[in-house]
């Protein structure tokens, strides 16, 4: 991103009102509901911050994932088409071993 781009993008965020009460708690509630770590009463109970936390952290992990399995891609991409021999019936067996 160009320099002039990002002052442009930090200038409009600085101009941005902040969230009202009403939007953060929507936005902690969205949150809540696709983490996969939390669940139940246990989403209820649980504090603004202790939901960012979680989101940030499930968001790093799934950065950590996406980077390994773009390492992966790129390992089999660099193979020969001699050296992967996969027939029809290996093509499942292959998705699950990149998606693992």
């Amino acid at each position: 991103m160009s320099s002039s781009r990002r002052s442009r993008t930090s200038s409009r965020l600085a101009a941005a009102p902040p969230p009202t009460d009403e939007q953060m708690a929507e936005l902690i509630s969205k949150l809540q509901a696709v983490l996969p770590t939390r669940g139940g009463e246990a989403n209820a109970k649980a504090s603004s911050a202790e939901v960012l936390q979680e989101a940030c952290r499930y968001i790093r992990r799934l950065h950590r994932e996406a980077d390994a399995l773009s390492e992966r891609l790129a390992e089999l991409l660099l193979l020969q088409p001699s050296d992967l021999a996969i027939n029809g019936a290996d093509v499942p067996d292959l998705i699950r071993t990149l998606l693992m």
